[in-house]
């Protein structure tokens, strides 16, 4: 008995402390992913937008960044089945799918907004062993079909997807792929980009001409790119602390021989893209994964050369003329010019 509670501390003593060396081992790393983002930060202010390249020129670099909520959106959806013969499967998916396309109307989204994709139908082999006289052997044959489909359901207002994939649990159908956003015209919001930074440029060389330095005499070239980043693309990994209890999946009376294995895959979060890169931000209250817009503008003022000017100069010879007489006399003879 002495031996059994010895034991059993141990235990509690041990499972205490890897939980504490657990728990502090997190905290270091986000101890050091804040240092990271910190030194990273300060290296970003230090930084100039404006500096003198070879003495003649000025370069300025201006980041703009809009966030923009889409208008529609697409949830994509895989769903399999599978049955003894290829009829019985495409009517057991098809009778899912038409049962998953009626409760959708419920939540305003008709047929037209529910596109069916097939994926692929295959056979599936079994092993059939022959017994021969003297000899077994095994043989492939089809045992069932798997049909594979690929649902896309579109809609325009985010909450409804909450619905789609609660609809979708009833008829089995439990594999989201992804959700895909979409923005009516972008090349309205590339413009409306386009004018602020231009104007933000004007606001500029005025600065400069309050210093003193006169830009207009500065040669220009001008370059812009532009990126749009969707929210699949910014979706982060993460393996949270706690842990799911599964006791309430068995029944009363239920006993396992062994624990519950479990798949723990790690969560994701929405991680927007950082601010601490741009000079103008355009709707930064991001309440939902939204589209982000952004425009780089580069301006390099080169100093034009100075034109060196040469002075000339023209020398006037003063010509007269004179006329000798019979007489041998020399007279000056005025020339109208």
């Amino acid at each position: 008995m002495k031996r059994a509670f010895f034991f059993l501390l141990i235990s509690i003593f041990t499972g205490q402390v890897f939980g504490q060396i657990s728990v502090d081992n997190y905290r270091h790393i986000e101890f050091n992913n804040w240092s990271s983002n910190q030194a990273q930060i300060k290296h970003q202010l230090n930084q100039l937008k404006a500096q003198w390249a070879t003495g003649n020129d000025v370069t300025m670099d201006i980041n703009l960044l809009m966030n923009v909520e889409a208008t529609s959106y697409a949830a994509i959806f895989n769903v399999r089945q599978i049955a003894k013969t290829s009829l019985e499967v495409n009517t057991l998916l098809n009778g899912r799918i038409e049962t998953f396309k009626n409760s959708l109307k419920v939540a305003g989204i008709t047929d037209n907004n529910v596109i069916v994709e097939i994926i692929s139908q295959v056979p599936i082999y079994g092993l059939k062993t022959s017994k021969k006289l003297f000899s077994k052997s095994q043989n492939e044959m089809p045992i069932g079909f798997e049909l594979h489909k690929n649902i896309t359901v579109i809609f325009e207002q985010y909450d409804v997807l909450n619905d789609i994939v609660f609809e979708a649990s009833k008829s089995e159908i439990y594999d989201l792929v992804k959700v895909d956003y979409f923005a009516e015209n972008p090349f309205q919001y590339y413009d409306t980009m386009r004018q602020i930074l231009t104007s933000h440029l004007e606001k500029l060389e005025k600065r400069y001409d309050e210093v003193g330095v006169d830009l207009d005499s500065f040669d220009r070239k001008l370059s812009e790119k532009t990126a749009a980043v969707y929210p699949i693309a910014r979706y982060t990994p993460y393996s949270g602390l706690t842990r799911m209890s599964y006791d309430k999946l068995l029944d009363k009376n239920q006993e396992l021989m062994a624990p519950v294995k479990t798949i723990v895959s790690p969560s994701m979060y929405y991680d927007y893209l950082p601010f601490n890169n741009f000079d103008i931000i355009l709707h930064p209250k991001v309440v939902k994964p939204s589209i982000q817009y952004t425009m780089n503008m580069k301006i390099k003022f080169t100093q034009k050369p100075k034109v060196q000017v040469k002075t000339v100069t023209k020398t006037e010879v003063e010509k007269k003329f004179v006329m000798i007489t019979e007489n041998g006399e020399v007279k000056l003879i005025d020339v109208i010019k």
